[in-house]
């Protein structure tokens, strides 16, 4: 059996529970993203995922939106 990984990371832009829901269904979009934990209040979401992705298509991801997506300091991708 594959070992999850997991990213943390700092999202930019949200200020509701609907940012928080809008930011989700883009992260599931990715493939290979099995989870997504969400918090408003500390603007972070934590990523699993069974294989690492390019950071470049977490950007795409939010292309277009008002979310910013970048790594938190102190986390390795």
């Amino acid at each position: 059996m594959e070992k999850a990984i997991s990213h943390s990371y700092h999202i930019g832009g949200m200020h509701s529970g609907g940012c928080v829901l809008a930011v989700k269904q883009k992260l599931f979009k990715i493939p290979g993203v099995t989870s997504v934990t969400v918090d408003l209040r500390k603007k972070e979401a934590e990523i699993t995922l069974f294989e690492d992705i390019e950071t470049g298509m977490l950007l795409r991801a939010f292309r277009n939106t008002q979310y910013i997506i970048s790594e938190l300091e102190g986390h390795k991708y």
